[in-house]
């Protein structure tokens, strides 16, 4: 009997204890609701759980609405028309690299745009990542500082990370460096920000670095604010910032390097493209023999449905290593047809540069290209091309494929006509510029360790003046051998290639033979005359 009034006692004590308890607690979280009154305490942050910025000058904005469990949707909310640059694709790459997301939301009122020369591509590449997910919103057309803040606040509302653009992760955000207090919803100050589901925020003075103070500092806020980059400002840089950059894009720290292998070296065969048929030209009859006496060459390869014609085909016929090699013009190139009168012979010629290289391996040159020194230094690297004059942005620049030479079947070759995809089928691409420097430019990009780019493999002259590739300011066609540009042409590149126009000293042997200057001088070596 006593036990059993023992055990009600004791029932009715604990009753009693966990209804004080309860109303202790329920009086806490009263008063501070009312008087603002909470206890500052340590969170310990997932890197799930963190995402920087919004930019403010030169400040960042991190923000994040935590769940219950750990938040793992990162938002960006794109504003307007304008082009998605690298700099953004490689903010999604940090996110997707430092954070184990579930997904990344992309919200937009309309896609963004791509220039004319179809060099910012890479809103593409993220859209073939499966985590990368298209949010469109209307709203977003015409959008303000303030707008975008409601909208990040809106998109927040159940979980997830806020990430401007315009930022990089540098590292996982160790969490234990940030308190937790309940404050507004500002997005406007100049600190790193995590927001909970009920808007409470937690922060810590901070910025994010600038590419320069990320180089020079010995510690990283954990993120940087880029301006506009490129592959190529990355691409063989040491710092602490390329680096970076390097292994999010390419997976890897290492700078790539071209492959090279001596003990199988670019075979000694010259090959041209002749579309068309017809006679050659004396400018085409010299490149050929530039080839056979400079280089040395084992044969010279004259691909096309139709043999060259002309006394000047006849006498390069005479020499044993020059044929004719029968090749059909295809009649599709992927999704787009092949009309030769409306594209145009260098559209088919920049298709059998690739053909005739990844079946033979060898030497390619256009037929306005002399060369003047032999290339046994070059044979070791699988794929080695230089680069062009011509302006061509957004481009950083652009490959000029006139002179190249190849190992068989080498893998630049496949990324390059892989490129050709892109090509639309109802509006072909310009020949000269898209497929032959702009397409490949883009495979170097992603495959810089493929190609070996020489800026010494063919000095461009153009409109009488040649220019030389491997200064820095070789994109300012003020600058030339004209313009007092230092130019020795029998040693600072291997070939001389004539874009625009063909010189009269070129119009045929007689005039050659009679004529004097730079031009005269070089064809006169090429072809040996007056040598003995």
């Amino acid at each position: 009997m006593f036990g059993a009034k023992n055990r009600r006692r004791s029932a009715v004590q604990n009753i009693l204890v966990l209804t004080f308890v309860s109303a202790t607690l329920f009086l806490l979280w009263h008063y501070q609701l009312v008087f603002g009154i909470h206890t500052v305490k340590k969170i310990h942050l997932n890197p799930t759980q963190m995402r920087i910025m919004q930019t403010t000058g030169n400040q960042a904005i991190a923000t994040v609405s935590q769940p219950q469990g750990p938040s793992r949707i990162v938002h960006y909310v794109w504003c307007g028309r304008k082009a998605f640059e690298f700099r953004h694709y490689l903010s999604v790459l940090s996110v997707l690299t430092f954070l184990n997301v579930e997904k990344v939301e992309f919200h937009f009122s309309q896609s963004p745009p791509v220039d004319g020369n179809k060099y910012n591509l890479w809103f593409d590449d993220a859209k073939k990542i499966p985590k990368f997910i298209l949010r469109q919103d209307k709203k977003l057309e015409n959008c303000g500082k303030d707008s975008v803040q409601q909208k990040i606040i809106k998109y927040l509302e159940s979980e997830g990370i806020y990430v401007d653009e315009n930022v990089i992760l540098t590292r996982h955000l160790t969490g234990t460096d940030f308190v937790h207090s309940p404050v507004g919803s500002d997005l406007s100050s100049n600190k790193i920000v995590f927001f909970t589901k009920n808007m409470t925020k937690v922060s810590k003075d901070t910025s994010c670095q600038k590419p320069e103070e990320y180089v020079s500092a010995k510690t990283t806020a954990g993120c940087i604010l880029t301006k506009k980059i490129n592959p190529a400002d990355i691409l063989s840089k040491p710092d602490r910032f390329s680096t970076l950059c390097r292994k999010l894009f390419y997976g890897k720290e290492a700078t790539p390097k071209p492959v090279q292998s001596p003990d199988n070296l670019i075979p000694k065969i010259a090959h041209y493209a002749w579309i068309g048929g017809g006679s050659i030209s004396f400018m085409t009859y010299m490149s050929a023999m530039s080839a056979l006496n400079i280089l040395k060459v084992e044969k010279v390869l004259f691909h096309g449905e139709k043999e060259p014609t002309g006394p000047y085909w006849q006498r390069l016929k005479k020499d044993k290593r020059v044929t004719h090699v029968h090749r059909d013009i295809p009649e599709k190139v992927y999704k787009t047809s092949i009309n030769l009168p409306k594209q145009g012979k260098e559209f088919i010629a920049d298709i059998f540069r690739i053909d005739v290289l990844l079946e033979y391996g060898g030497i390619y040159a256009d037929t306005d290209c002399l060369w003047v020194k032999p290339i046994d230094d070059l044979r070791k690297y699988e794929f080695v091309t230089g680069l062009d004059l011509v302006d061509r942005s957004p481009f950083p620049t652009t490959l000029n494929l006139g002179a190249t030479i190849s190992k068989k079947n080498a893998s630049f070759l496949h990324y390059y006509r892989e490129g050709f995809r892109a090509l639309n089928p109802d509006k072909p691409a310009s020949p000269w510029c898209i497929l032959g420097c702009m397409i490949p430019y883009k495979a170097y990009e992603y495959h810089p360790e493929s190609v070996y780019v020489n800026n010494r493999i063919q000095t461009l002259c153009y409109e009488g003046g040649c220019h030389p590739m491997w200064t820095s300011n070789y994109l300012d066609r003020r600058v030339s051998h004209l313009t007092g540009a230092p130019y020795n042409w029998k040693n600072d590149s291997y070939a001389i290639h004539i874009t625009y126009p063909t010189p009269g000293e070129y119009s045929d042997e007689n005039t050659l033979r009679k004529s004097k200057g730079l031009f005269a001088d070089i064809g006169r070596y090429v072809l040996q005359i007056d040598q003995h």
